[in-house]
């Protein structure tokens, strides 16, 4: 039987689990898909779209920077997806047509609800103005979060994803600002949410930060990292010694994934596999 191909677009990629994480599931499963990494410059994006639709992809994942692109080329938008602004899983019908989906906020979700909480009526706090920040402040607001804030260097971009956030969603209560009254705010979050790269493995400055001083964390806190790579960040570990209850970005990359394969092959993901052999990996480096 011919392998059906699956594939992610990013650029760069080197940093990417997507191809442990569902080449593990075809494997456990027996099934013959083969998922691949390609790094695609911004400017070669729309004509490779195009030759996975001819080369009769199964699926795709979409990553930085390509995102919010993707969602301009794709035939079709899920309501998430049109809700978010952004495209991270795409999906090819029988007669060639792309959808483009978004995983990312549901995935997040479905981490979140692995340790047994819920944003509804919390206080919350979003480090970041990205791509990532946009599908968490969008799910926070679904799932009526009390309060929203939304913090970044540039406090511009903050304010632009707080107003999107508004006009879309109109009972969410949310606000923008920049990192400088971090030290006196963030005792009063209930949740608190990093989706930049700040803690991520790779440039050393970089790895061995926090935004978040362990000091101004609350012990009754939930602290949340999109970062995987370290599986235990600066942040979470500031948290853990607070007695703080953590969530590391590998449940999200996991359930996000999870939700992807399911679009792709209407089949269940094995979690469980895929949590041991995304961790063994990640401990190797």
């Amino acid at each position: 039987m011919l392998e059906k191909c699956l594939g992610i677009f990013g650029h760069p990629l080197s940093h990417t689990m997507s191809p442990v994480m569902h080449n593990t599931t075809a494997r456990e499963l027996g099934l013959p898909y083969r998922f691949l990494a390609f790094d695609v410059k911004p400017e070669n994006l729309k004509e490779a779209l195009l030759g996975t639709k001819a080369m009769g992809f199964a699926g795709l994942c979409i990553t930085i920077p390509h995102k919010v692109e993707v969602f301009k080329l794709v035939d079709e938008i899920t309501e998430d997806a049109e809700l978010i602004g952004a495209v991270n899983v795409v999906t090819f019908s029988k007669n060639g047509r792309m959808t483009g989906h978004n995983t990312d906020g549901i995935g997040w979700i479905k981490s979140l609800e692995e340790i047994g909480e819920s944003p509804k009526g919390k206080r919350c706090l979003v480090l970041g103005a990205g791509g990532a920040a946009r599908a968490i402040a969008v799910k926070l607001a679904q799932a009526e979060a009390q309060q929203i804030s939304i913090r970044n260097r540039s406090i511009e971009k903050a304010e632009k994803l707080s107003e999107y956030i508004s006009s879309r969603i109109i009972e969410s209560k949310i606000d923008a600002g920049g990192l400088q009254s971090l030290e006196q705010e963030t005792k009063n979050f209930d949740l608190i949410v990093n989706t930049t790269s700040v803690g991520m493995l790779g440039e050393k400055t970089r790895e061995s930060s926090s935004l978040i001083d362990e000091n101004w964390i609350s012990e009754k806190s939930i602290c949340s990292d999109a970062v995987y790579n370290p599986l235990e960040t600066v942040f979470l570990q500031n948290a853990e010694r607070k007695g703080a209850k953590t969530l590391s970005g590998l449940g999200w990359l996991i359930h996000q994934g999870a939700f992807a394969w399911k679009l792709w092959t209407g089949i269940d993901m094995p979690i469980n596999a895929v949590r041991h052999a995304l961790i063994k990996e990640l401990t190797k480096k």
